[in-house]
């Protein structure tokens, strides 16, 4: 077992309930995020994660980084606007750590996140990836992250199709044309592998919703 996250992090093994993507206690980051409408604005950092990870710092093209640094900026991205431990960083990543090797893991995340705040002032001011007390924060609005506006759409969706079905459908449509492949794409990591599961869950049940409305219009 490695004890390096900069080049090869751990990752848990996949259950069965895990692979089945039927488990609802498989998601232990699973948070709430501030609300608002899917934005296309060019004004600061954008973050898609719905493929390959993909980034833009206003409209212009960022690269990604290795692997193992598309997983540090998932976790902050799926989080954006909050802070995320030093602690919760590593595990998401490495996986549980046994206490001999917390310090030691903590300095490596140290030094990834530097490298990761170099690729987003590429063509920036470098302020979108910010040191907190315990942690980092990536500060962008969450709308600028294509997983977190999905989501809210499909929220969304869901109180309209009993109001107003052909909203609900134009809502449901765009929020699936979002989508470029498998999300998260060779993100490797538990936390991206949680992740990718409850983000096929969504997309399924847009699926589900959108071919019920259009079946309905028949």
């Amino acid at each position: 077992m490695t004890s390096s996250i900069l080049e090869l992090p751990r990752t848990r093994p996949t259950s069965s309930t895990a692979e089945s993507g039927h488990d609802e206690a498989r998601t232990p980051w699973i948070r709430s995020v501030a609300r608002g409408a899917a934005g296309q604005g060019r004004h600061g950092v954008e973050i898609s994660l719905l493929g390959p990870v993909r980034a833009w710092d206003r409209g212009c093209p960022l690269f990604p980084g290795t692997p193992v640094q598309q997983a540090l900026l998932t976790m902050l991205a799926l989080r954006a606007g909050m802070e995320v431990s030093v602690g919760e960083l590593v595990e998401g990543i490495a996986g549980p750590v046994a206490e001999g090797e917390a310090g030691p893991l903590e300095e490596e995340l140290h030094v990834l996140a530097a490298r990761v705040r170099r690729l987003l002032r590429r063509t920036g001011d470098g302020g979108a990836l910010r040191s907190t007390g315990g942690g980092y924060r990536l500060a962008i609005s969450p709308i600028l992250v294509d997983a977190i506006a999905f989501e809210h759409a499909i929220g969304d969706a869901r109180v309209l199709v009993g109001i107003d079905p052909d909203a609900a459908e134009l809502l449901l449509d765009d929020a699936l044309g979002r989508w470029r492949g498998a999300p998260l794409q060779g993100v490797p990591g538990p936390f991206a592998e949680w992740e990718r599961i409850r983000l096929w869950d969504l997309h399924d049940e847009a699926s589900v919703m959108l071919r019920r409305l259009r079946l309905l219009r028949r």
